[in-house]
């Protein structure tokens, strides 16, 4: 026969639940349990210069530095450190049956520098003929003589890895290439492969953007107050009438988003723990949203505009815990999304508040 015997006391401002049992053998043990109290919050991801509205407009202009675009004679020099690579494919750069540290280099050789404060974002297109997320990575980096400059970012983070066979474009903020102000010459492309068939993949339009800022929009964790997601919403609006003549169904095309054509870049969906970006999705239209698990409710139209909002719920909660400048999910809009009149989103859960 056991005996147990239950209190609570509070230590150092904190309750424990203490268990006392002592077995039919006469054995006596104890068991501490701290419990945890979460408070429900309602938290929209936020851009620190527009705040939660993330229909903007954020669309490239300028006049770009190109490092490749098919034989303009203001390139930078491409050449080959390791593989079959070929820098006049049709105009293209491409890989063949590429391998581990499969690696490229673009120089630029005029001679000059070029200073990253003037510019706001690298560019570009690829085709992956050949491609599995699971077994590679492509990185990509700028340097100086040589020495790397800033960091290198992964190209999975910025492109839909499971389209082949279809070019698709991509856009990576200077920031997250740790660039602000440096100076740069030179830009390389590295293959990193754990196994499976070799890599095939063509490239164009490679360029530092001087217009046209990336933004991100954050959900970021609280020092001290780990974030528990359970559900993300997406609300949509624009002036369209999206009724059917019967009212069975809406009528919203699935390769737009409401009245905006697919994106040509399109929304990236990350999330990033400790800096790392351990998860990331590129959405192009409403079909994107649907496919990755979003659910289409509350669906409302007066027959001139029309109001959505989807939710992505998580079957085990997303936990934001850490530095919140190094821990958060994160929307990146890199296209013209100003045709809408309503796009915000937002991250439903708890916190964290205390230890009772």
């Amino acid at each position: 026969m056991k005996f147990r015997l239950f209190g609570t006391c509070v230590t150092a401002g904190k309750k424990e639940v203490n268990e006392l049992a002592i077995s039919s053998s006469g054995e006596l043990f104890t068991r501490t349990e701290r419990k945890t109290q979460l408070t429900p919050v309602f938290k929209p991801f936020l851009e620190e210069t527009v705040g939660n509205a993330m229909n903007q407009d954020v669309s490239f202009g300028g006049t770009p530095e190109i490092i490749h675009n098919g034989g303009s004679s203001t390139e930078w020099t491409g050449s080959a450190i390791q593989g079959t690579w070929n820098f006049a494919d049709s105009g293209k750069v491409s890989l063949a049956s590429g391998v581990d540290q499969d690696s490229a280099t673009f120089a630029e050789e005029t001679p000059t520098t070029i200073d990253i404060s003037g510019f706001t974002a690298i560019t570009g297109k690829i085709n992956l003929t050949t491609y599995n997320a699971n077994n590679n990575d492509l990185d990509v980096e700028f340097d100086l003589a040589g020495t790397l400059v800033g960091n290198s970012v992964n190209l999975n983070d910025y492109i839909e890895t499971t389209l082949l066979a279809s070019e698709q474009s991509f856009a990576i903020p200077k920031g997250d290439m740790g660039l602000a102000s440096q100076s740069v010459d030179g830009f390389t492309i590295t293959l990193s492969r754990a196994g499976g068939p070799q890599v095939a993949f063509t490239m164009d339009d490679i360029q530092i953007e001087q217009t046209g800022t990336p933004l991100i929009f954050k959900v970021e964790s609280l020092p001290n107050e780990p974030f528990h997601i359970t559900e993300l919403r997406l609300a949509f609006a624009d002036t369209l009438a999206a009724t059917v003549a019967n009212g069975t169904a809406f009528g919203l095309a699935h390769d737009q988003i409401l009245g905006v054509s697919a994106l040509s870049t399109g929304i990236v969906f990350r999330r990033i723990e400790d800096s790392e970006t351990v998860f990331a999705v590129t959405i192009k239209d409403l079909g994107d949203f649907l496919s990755t698990g979003s659910n289409l409710i509350n669906a409302i139209s007066d027959g001139t505009d029309t109001f959505f909002t989807l939710l992505i719920e998580f079957p085990e909660p997303i936990i934001l815990r850490g530095q919140p400048k190094a821990n958060f999910l994160a929307f990146t809009i890199n296209d013209n999304l100003s045709g809408l009149t309503k796009f915000t989103a937002a991250a439903r859960g708890a916190i964290v508040t205390s230890e009772v």
